[in-house]
Parts: C-alpha cells; sequence; structure tokens
C-alpha cells in the first residue's frame, strides 16, 4: 500500500469521531484534518499517512467501533490490533502522540490505567472549539518536539548534552540579537557582522535551519555593505529568534523528564 506524501509545513490530525468540521477555527485546516468513521478507514490511515496527531474517540457516540464491543474495554480484539499497530516501531505513526478521548464513567482510563499507547486520556464529550483548542496546543509542541529531535540527532542522542546547548541557546541568541540591533543603529557594521557570523555558526551547528537561513542571508548583506537590505533583514531574524525562544520552558522541562524520568 503506497505512502501518502505531505508538505513538511503541513500539521496532519486523524480523528476517529462523527463530529462536523464547521467551526471557523477549523474550516481554514480542513484539508488537514482526517477523519475515519469506520474502522477499516482508521487502520487504513495509520498505514498509508504519516500523522502529527491522532484523536481516537472511545465515548458512545463514536461511530468507528463495533456496536457489540465495550468501549472501555482495550482487550477487545479490535482494540489489541489498534494499540499494537500504533506501539509498532516499524509503524509510520509510532511516534506520534495519541489521545484517548473517553466517556466520564469510564474508570479503566484514569491517570494510572489508560494504555501506554495513549499519550493522556481526555473526557469527552467532542467539540469543535475543544478540537481547535488541542490542535493549536500540539502544533506548538510539535515545533518544540522537532528542535528537540533535531538536537537530539547532532549529539547522538546524549540527552544531558542537547539540554546543555539549549541552555546555553537560550542564553546567548537573546543578547546576541540586542546587540546586532544596537551594532547596526550606531552603524558599527564590522561588530554585527562579527557577532551575526558567531550566531550563524552556532545556528548551523545545532540545526536550527529556521534561525540560520536569516542569520546566514544577514551575514551576508553585511559582507556586501548592503546596509539597508541588513537593516531590513536583521527584523526577521528577530522574529525568528523570538519564535524560537517562545519554546524555552517546553524544551527545558521535556528534556529534564527525559534525563530524569
Amino acid at each position: 500500500m503506497p505512502l501518502k506524501t505531505r508538505p513538511h509545513e503541513q500539521f496532519m490530525v486523524l480523528m476517529t469521531s462523527d463530529i462536523n468540521i464547521k467551526h471557523v477555527s477549523l474550516k481554514h485546516r480542513r484539508q488537514n484534518i482526517t477523519v475515519a468513521t469506520q474502522y477499516d478507514d482508521m487502520l487504513m490511515n495509520l498505514e498509508t499517512t504519516q500523522f502529527d496527531l491522532i484523536l481516537i474517540d472511545f465515548t458512545e457516540n463514536c461511530s468507528v467501533t463495533p456496536a457489540s464491543d465495550r468501549l472501555s474495554d482495550y482487550r477487545h480484539p479490535w482494540q489489541s490490533e489498534l494499540i499494537a499497530l500504533l506501539k509498532d516501531p516499524a509503524g509510520i505513526n509510532s511516534k506520534t502522540p495519541v489521545i484517548a478521548i473517553v466517556n466520564p464513567a469510564d474508570e479503566f482510563y484514569s491517570d494510572q490505567q489508560h494504555p501506554v499507547a495513549f499519550y493522556d486520556c481526555l473526557i469527552g464529550p467532542i467539540t469543535e472549539q475543544w478540537v481547535s483548542e488541542l490542535i493549536d496546543l500540539w502544533q506548538t509542541k510539535a515545533l518544540a518536539l522537532n528542535y528537540i529531535q533535531t538536537m537530539l540527532s547532532k549529539t547522538k542522542n546524549n540527552q544531558r548534552l542537547t539540554l546543555t546547548l539549549f541552555e546555553k541557546l537560550f542564553e546567548e541568541l537573546p543578547s546576541q540579537v540586542i546587540n546586532i540591533k544596537d551594532a547596526l543603529e550606531t552603524e558599527q557594521y564590522d561588530l554585527a557582522k562579527e557577532i551575526t557570523h558567531k550566531l550563524n555558526g552556532s545556528a548551523s551547528f545545532c540545526g536550527l535551519t529556521d534561525i540560520q537561513q536569516p542569520a546566514n542571508a544577514l551575514e551576508n548583506f553585511l559582507l556586501n555593505n548592503d546596509f539597508a537590505s541588513a537593516h531590513q533583514h536583521f527584523l526577521t531574524l528577530q522574529q525568528c529568534i523570538l519564535s524560537f525562544t517562545r519554546h524555552q520552558n517546553f524544551i527545558v522541562t521535556t528534556l529534564e523528564q527525559m534525563i530524569t524520568p
């Protein structure tokens, strides 16, 4: 069965629910949300498409499950098959966060008891606004997790070194941006070039392409004495670094939990 490709910037969501996507906040990304109302459709999507988030509705109103099964008992064959598929290391969605939506009365899905295949269990019923907020939250988390994974690949999965590098970046990048801004405003272009070169090197070494690209462009403008473009492009670099540092708490906390489970 062929795999479905997707643009890197799309945040793909699989939902197993009858909810209609009509909410204004969901309309613009309807093409990125796959709704599977039949179990076979859900399995097919899990096997052929890599998702960024999977929402599985175990409430009584969800038609994705066989009517004869008790939704609170994951030992039924269809749920066992689903969990095995989600946990399969070779599966394309083995690292995708999976959230179960359950009924309030389902004691089985307490925080301590829900199957390990699920990242979390949330109480239904599901609403459009709830889905919109959850997708926004996880889309932000996905960016931060991508930063972590990129850095781990650079450090050969050395978690402590990864944390140290992130802490250094979060300390140095904001001050470097301030110093570049001051150097540009006082027309100290050699100093601005020097600081930008260091920043560019750090971003390149750590695999932060969304920072490295504007840093490299700014450095080239300075090298070519195109100071008007340098002043203008600095704002792009500043915004990219601001977006990165917004993930500081999540990245540091996540890595600390990885080091000390």
